[in-house]
């Protein structure tokens, strides 16, 4: 995420210009003495925007979940595998995305313009999809300023939705580049390992929900410590690209991550508690003027990413998910 700067101080000191001595009663003081004054910077709501996120994060995953339940559902039918029952769908579905795995790992963006829409996975045709909603709306709010402040989240206002709308704005085309050299590089991989199994729904579930929990660390955060930051607009996918970025270290600890312009490489495991230091210091100290990112939503986005990993997202939550969609839709009759 790309914010403006804003100073940290919440503090005005204001002197006279032209001290005169004074007297009351008894009393005599020069008005060049300094006087401190205090002002509300306003209040920012914290509950509000934590049940929003959490509702939609729940959504989402039940919205991917019943669409790839559904999905598993029509394959299943067209061959004879056996009755319908989750174990079967789920047994099916893994098998193909251990299948697919090796040709999602090395999707590229040259692939987008070579290959055959109909020839990509369903993880392929997310990332793809993921990019071209980024370029779209940034093409068309690159000259509108209402449209930018449209997707922009400001804390200080109370428009929750923007929580979400913010992951697709970009303040400039080179945040856009790098965010999307971000995504092909991470993304592929993060879709073809063992936490997502090649399974599209599942990788957009996960980009979306991480990119609302970056975008909500990003916004408490303007609560303390960067009060000023509550006025600032912020916007962009890097919450959860580094979202991505904590699952691909997790899951390929020994590989090897260079930084774009500088030379030289580190295994990812060292990489990221680099990365996580230099983002919490942006956080909580800051860079000054230099760097105007939204270091929060970015150390948030790292910390989802490597927790989904760590304590096993895919069955403690995207199955349980999938389970619970196919059993409602079976009650249903929706399959």
């Amino acid at each position: 995420m790309f914010r403006p700067h804003f100073s940290r101080k919440a503090t005005c000191r204001i002197v006279d210009p032209a001290p005169r001595a004074r007297v009351l009663g008894n009393h005599s003081y020069s008005t060049q003495q300094a006087h401190q004054y205090h002002f509300s910077l306003g209040r920012v709501r914290a509950l509000g925007p934590i049940l929003w996120v959490f509702t939609a994060v729940g959504t989402i995953y039940l919205g991917c979940a019943a669409y790839e339940v559904h999905q598993d559902v029509q394959e299943f039918k067209k061959l004879p595998l056996g009755p319908l029952t989750y174990a079967n769908i789920d047994a099916a579905r893994s098998n193909k995305g251990t299948r697919q795995a090796t040709a999602t790992k090395s999707f590229s963006l040259m692939d987008v313009f070579t290959t055959p829409w109909s020839n990509l996975n369903s993880s392929e045709k997310m990332i793809t999809t993921a990019a071209a909603l980024n370029l779209g709306i940034f093409a068309a709010t690159w000259n509108s300023p209402r449209a930018f402040l449209a997707f922009a989240h400001i804390p200080i206002n109370s428009r929750n939705f923007t929580l979400f709308t913010s992951m697709f704005g970009h303040a400039g085309s080179l945040h856009l580049s790098l965010n999307m050299y971000a995504l092909f590089s991470f993304g592929p991989q993060v879709a073809g390992s063992p936490t997502i199994e090649s399974s599209g729904s599942h990788l957009t579930a996960f980009y979306l929900s991480s990119g609302l929990m970056a975008s909500l660390a990003y916004h408490l955060t303007t609560i303390w410590p960067n009060k000023m930051s509550r006025f600032s607009p912020a916007l962009g996918a890097s919450g959860a690209i580094y979202a991505m970025l904590g699952a691909w270290a997790m899951n390929y600890p020994d590989q090897h991550i260079g930084i774009i312009f500088i030379p030289g490489s580190l295994p990812a495991e060292h990489a990221l508690w680099g990365i996580f230091a230099f983002e919490l210091w942006g956080t909580l100290i800051g860079f000054g003027p230099y760097l105007r990112w939204a270091h929060a939503a970015h150390l948030g986005g790292l910390g989802v990413g490597m927790a989904y990993v760590i304590y096993d997202g895919k069955n403690r939550m995207w199955k349980p998910t999938r389970r619970f969609a196919f059993n409602q839709m079976q009650r249903l009759k929706m399959i």
